[in-house]
């Protein structure tokens, strides 16, 4: 029990937080009505009790005014006490005490005379109460309502008429107690609402939280279930589903590398073996002398390929650090892209691949880094080979753009599915993962192709229809010629 009030009630929780606030709404509530409801009462009470009073005082006053005898008028004030159970004084404009009904046993010794403190403002004609016991006139605390007896426009005494307070007190009790079982009702009610909305609204969130930590644990197929997904919680419905997409994502990522690295590690050790292979057996001649040099050429191949994929992952390692740093210069992408084609005139021949280039102008200047465009145009062109089939067509165009140039390389060929368009420029990541990484890459070609475009400030597309084509469209910066071209 304690360490469920500690974890629930008392703790730092969601729940605990809404639990407490509820409750905390609920008592201050209760406690402002309650407050307001016995001060209109306590006010109720007084106002008709001064009413009861000003009844009889008022009836009095006329008495007085009708000029009844002494006698009468204490008979009929007699009556008038006991009647009402109160206590009923008359006194002159000097303070002095006339009347008095002592027989209501309010009084335990008759005054003579009211204090000025406690007649003055009735004497200047002033309907005034007073509560208390009148400097020890009376022997309890009393209600006394106070009246002028005007003659013309002279105040010649007043009628002081006295109702005790217990009667107040006990009807302030009673409320008081009736208004305490109803804040104990109303705090129960309260904590069972507050427990059972507050679970409501941490099931969803505590769901969240449990497939957070199976993640974290490395349970990559742990989602977080409806209670949250369709939780009538706006924002915990949205983070629901938004966790769970984070999770699918982050388990293709899980996929992807878990495959790279079975791929890596094939495509390292497949050299590595070659290489070690070739050398032992030179060195134990069982490669026979006038072969060295052909095995030896096979070593260094492996050995050159070995380099790229090094070099290639330090590509990456400095793509994700930011510390490429862009050399931009003006220069011809129309002649780069020829470059790029003949670097690649064998492999086109070999697939019988024929290839229409689409210039608007012999020369078509960009500003950007050369190095790194080279290495995008291979990047693309050589994808395109690959997955283009023997006797299929690729087209290169570069159209200039309001300050842009875009260059288009789309091949026919088995292209790629629509739902991995989204996915071929992330790292690591092939469209056809039952190639072979010798064949078709590494995975990481069109993930530095996208780096360098975007460290230009720019972007890359993919578009395709699978079984047919696929195309790759980029933009650089429009470039200027140089002088002396200008002048030819």
């Amino acid at each position: 029990m304690r360490e469920f009030l500690k974890s629930h009630i008392i703790g730092k929780t969601v729940f605990a937080r809404i639990f407490a606030i509820n409750i905390l709404i609920a008592l201050v509530c209760v406690v402002v009505l309650g407050s307001t409801q016995m001060m209109l009462m306590t006010n109720f009470i007084a106002e008709k009790t001064e009413e009861a009073l000003s009844q009889n005082a008022e009836s009095i006053v006329t008495l007085i005014k009708n000029n009844i005898s002494s006698g009468s008028m204490r008979n009929m004030l007699s009556g008038f006490s006991r009647s009402s159970q109160s206590h009923i004084m008359i006194i002159d404009n000097k303070g002095r005490v006339l009347i008095n009904t002592s027989e209501s046993g309010f009084v335990d010794d008759t005054p003579s005379v009211i204090g000025g403190q406690y007649s003055r403002k009735v004497l200047n004609g002033q309907r005034h109460s007073v509560i208390g016991t009148m400097d020890g006139i009376f022997n309890e605390t009393m209600f006394t309502l106070q009246v002028p007896v005007v003659s013309g426009k002279e105040v010649i005494g007043a009628v002081l008429i006295s109702s005790p307070m217990p009667e107040q007190q006990r009807m302030r009790g009673i409320l008081f107690r009736r208004f305490l079982m109803s804040t104990i009702l109303v705090v129960l009610v309260s904590f069972l609402l507050s427990y059972v909305l507050a679970k409501r609204f941490t099931r969803p969130i505590r769901s969240i939280q449990n497939s957070a930590k199976d993640f974290a644990k490395g349970n990559f197929n742990s989602r977080v279930d409806e209670i949250a997904t369709k939780s009538d919680i706006t924002e915990i419905s949205e983070l629901a589903d938004t966790f769970n997409h984070m999770a699918n994502e982050l388990e293709k990522v899980e996929d992807v590398r878990n495959s790279f690295i079975s791929d890596v590690s094939h495509e390292l050790r497949t050299p590595m073996t070659t290489i070690g292979g070739f050398v032992n057996g030179i060195l134990d001649d069982t490669i026979p002398q006038e072969k060295q040099k052909e095995y030896l050429k096979i070593v260094a191949d492996e050995t050159s390929r070995l380099s790229r994929l090094v070099n290639t992952f330090l590509d990456i390692s400095r793509m994700q650090s930011d510390k490429i740093v862009m050399n931009k210069t003006n220069f011809d992408i129309n002649e780069e892209i020829r470059l790029s084609i003949i670097g690649l005139e064998k492999k086109l021949t070999e697939k019988k691949i024929e290839v229409s280039l689409n210039f608007e102008n012999d020369s078509c200047y960009v500003f950007a880094d050369t190095d790194n465009i080279k290495r995008v145009l291979t990047n693309l062109l050589d994808n395109a080979v690959k997955f283009t089939d023997e006797g299929g067509e690729i087209s290169v165009s570069v159209t200039p753009k309001h300050g842009e140039v875009e260059i288009s390389v789309k091949n026919t060929g088995c292209g790629i599915p629509k739902e991995q368009l989204s996915m071929i420029f992330e790292r690591l990541y092939k469209v056809d993962k039952s190639r072979s990484i010798n064949r078709e890459g590494n995975g990481i070609g069109l993930y530095l192709v996208r780096s360098i475009i975007k460290a230009h400030g720019k972007n890359i597309k993919a578009y395709s229809e699978e079984g047919k084509w696929a195309e790759f469209i980029f933009t650089l910066d429009k470039g200027k010629p140089k002088k002396d071209e200008i002048i030819n």
